[in-house]
């Protein structure tokens, strides 16, 4: 099961409100955000992410999935998440948490920066 058409418009306000107050949840947080109910619930929110991070990574933009950890990795996103952007040719990580988290810092510094705050 995927987000619906609505659960995704909600998804990328959720996620442009994460990227503005440079506040990362994690993906239990963040199913929670959508109102996501029953099982398979975490699995939607990271099928969806990655879709965005194909889309992201096509554009040559930061990755708006850095925003999003895994409670279980010391606020890094899942290790599937790594292998999902060794599989598409965006980072390969090595199984190295440090060069995980590099490049979690690079992409959430590279979203700050992209965005401005109000005025």
């Amino acid at each position: 099961m995927r987000l619906t058409c609505n659960q995704q418009v909600m998804a990328k306000a959720i996620l442009e409100n994460l990227i503005q107050t440079k506040t990362p949840i994690s993906y239990a947080e963040f199913a929670l955000r959508l109102e996501l109910t029953g099982p398979q619930k975490i699995n939607r929110v990271i099928k969806w992410l990655e879709k965005i991070t194909l889309e992201d990574a096509s554009k040559g933009a930061p990755i708006r999935a850095s925003m999003v950890f895994s409670k279980f990795h010391s606020g890094l996103p899942s290790s599937g998440f790594f292998e999902f952007c060794k599989e598409i040719g965006l980072f390969n990580w090595n199984n190295e948490p440090s060069r995980a988290q590099y490049f979690i810092q690079s992409q959430q510094k590279a979203l700050f920066s992209t965005k401005t705050a109000c005025k």
